[in-house]
């Protein structure tokens, strides 16, 4: 018993030692804490006035001097120091329990490099202060880590097809719209860094069942038209290398840029697939395939489309229409080193691809053997005279994934002015087929995948295309049915354009009837990229993305 004792008296002799050891090595850290007056440099950061109303206020990272007494903004060429910086707000922790003059809430003009905005940091215990200098430096652009998509993305150009030269009136919604056209759909595809080319189906093959004055005859000039993607000028013409405009099917980017074009009506039976690294090099034959990727009756404006994963200079998938079916079917060709592998797969989606209109579309994730895809679809609403357009996603079995069904959900709250949710009656069927296309992309920005796709209206409709401000990829897994997770998260979505009164944001005015097609590219080097956006009976929108620290 005594020894027990002993033993217990000993232990809890050593418990309250620890105790009062530990007590005082706090107290010690504290008041060492306490006497720093410091700004922790690692949290430093100006959040500018946001200038640019199109663009989110930009957040301006910081450096140190060696001394630590100076805070440099780092500012990356290219922005407005004057506009971003008088007004600007810091934002940064300092020293346990001390104080700074002025107040960190209190916004600054740090543009003035001779004159410094001076902080004054007072520790916690109040016997030591610290003052430091902040200004700014100008930096050239840092990429940001890759894997970690953009940064920043804008609209960069806007022109209706009339600005661009094709022939008609454009006109608001109130007066005549596109007298002399009626529905243009124009195909844009980058072709060489810094050009692209807007191919017309309706000018190429000339009359597509249209009658009056939306009636089109042939006119090789308006077919095939090239322009600068920066300014949208004209930029010359494109090298067909003898390829007759009649004869292309279809054309798209490669996510290098390059542009690919399938040739070959339905009477050939067969396609022949080229590609162009610029408008003035003559295309290069990839090869040719014993199917005809023609499979409409008369839809210049509708179903025929291909989807390029890759580079087709080197590896890539070519995704191409296929006859309609109940399962969905859609041909997909193997590209490598440049050239077509023979033979072909048929890809079924397992959605009906004839309950609606001639239009289903896929886009691939990659261009092996497993990756992934996207179906744009439209369905049938029995009773109604409308479709109900589906984004899915599927694996390479054509398993599905996850399901994107926007039909009666309002996004970002907004709802068009009968009730209606945005993305509702989207799928409608015109007289020509594939109206209101559900074209879908899959991209790889900066390595990094975003799904991407539009849609078309009716006047009578309501939907939405794009935001302005894309400067963030938004995971909307939540609207996978069945809770299923969204490995491909979506661009920001934002009113852009509403069916009956189509004045969208920045003064666009897209009165979208037929639909709304899109391609884009990304160069690597340059660390930059561009998504084009034609909407039929308007013209050309051009987002520049872009990959860079602040």
């Amino acid at each position: 018993m005594k020894i027990k004792s002993f033993r217990y008296i000993l232990a809890s002799a050593l418990s309250l030692i620890a105790v009062s050891t530990v007590t005082s090595c706090k107290d010690d850290i504290t008041d060492t804490l306490r006497s720093e007056a410091k700004i922790e440099q690692y949290s430093f950061t100006v959040t500018g006035v946001g200038v640019d109303p199109d663009k989110a206020a930009p957040v301006f990272r910081t450096s140190f001097s060696a001394d630590g007494d100076t805070v440099y903004i780092r500012v990356p060429e290219d922005y407005d120091v004057k506009g971003e910086l008088n007004g600007a707000k810091p934002k940064f922790f300092l020293s346990m329990g001390a104080t700074v003059t002025p107040p960190m809430t209190e916004p600054q003009d740090f543009s003035d490099p001779d004159n410094p905005v001076v902080y004054t940091v007072t520790s916690g215990d109040g016997a030591t202060t610290h003052k430091y200098y902040v200004t700014y430096v100008i930096v050239p652009p840092v990429p940001v880590e890759y894997g970690r998509g953009f940064s920043d993305c804008v609209i960069s150009g806007v022109k209706t097809y009339v600005e661009l030269g094709f022939p008609g009136s454009y006109v608001s919604w109130g007066g005549t719209l596109n007298v002399n056209c009626g529905d243009i759909m124009g195909f844009p595809a980058f072709c060489g860094k810094g050009k692209i080319v807007v191919f017309s189906r309706r000018y190429a093959w000339g009359d597509d069942g249209s009658s009056g004055a939306d009636a089109v005859t042939a006119n090789a000039a308006h077919a095939f038209k090239v322009y600068d993607v920066a300014t949208l000028a004209p930029a010359g013409s494109l090298n067909l290398g003898g390829i007759s405009p009649a004869d292309v099917v279809a054309v798209a980017s490669d996510w290098a840029g390059n542009m690919v074009a399938a040739v070959g009506r339905k009477a050939s039976g067969k396609t022949d697939f080229y590609y162009w690294t610029s408008p003035t090099e003559a295309p290069v034959h990839l090869g040719t395939a014993d199917v005809s990727v023609d499979i409409s009756a008369n839809a210049a404006d509708a179903s025929p489309y291909i989807n390029i994963a890759g580079d087709i200079t080197g590896a890539a998938v070519i995704a191409a229409s296929a006859p309609r079916a109940e399962d969905g079917p859609h041909y997909k060709f193997t590209c490598a080193g440049g050239k077509l592998v023979p033979g072909y797969s048929i890809i079924k989606t397992g959605y009906s691809s004839v309950d609606k209109n001639s239009f289903q579309m896929i886009s691939y994730f990659g261009a092996g053997e497993y990756d992934p895809y996207l179906v744009g679809d439209t369905k049938d609403n029995p009773g109604e005279d409308n479709g109900q357009i589906q984004i899915y996603l599927n694996n390479s079995d054509g398993t599905n994934r996850g399901t994107m069904d926007y039909h009666n959900t309002a996004i970002n709250g907004w709802v068009a002015d009968n009730g209606e949710a945005w993305w509702s009656r989207s799928g409608k069927w015109l007289t020509r087929d594939g109206a209101r296309r559900p074209t879908v992309h899959a991209l790889m920005i900066n390595g990094k995948p975003f799904s991407y796709f539009v849609t078309g209206t009716d006047w009578g409709s309501r939907g939405i295309l794009m935001n302005q401000d894309l400067s963030s990829g938004v995971d909307l897994s939540e609207e996978f049915a069945g809770g299923a997770v969204n490995p491909y998260p979506h661009w920001s979505y934002g009113k852009v354009t509403a069916g009956k009164n189509p004045s969208g944001d920045a003064g666009i005015a897209l009165a979208v009837s037929y639909g709304a097609v899109a391609d884009w590219y990304f160069d690597d080097e340059a660390v930059e990229g561009y998504l084009a956006l034609w909407t039929d009976r308007f013209g050309l929108i051009m987002f520049h993305m872009t990959c860079f620290e602040l």
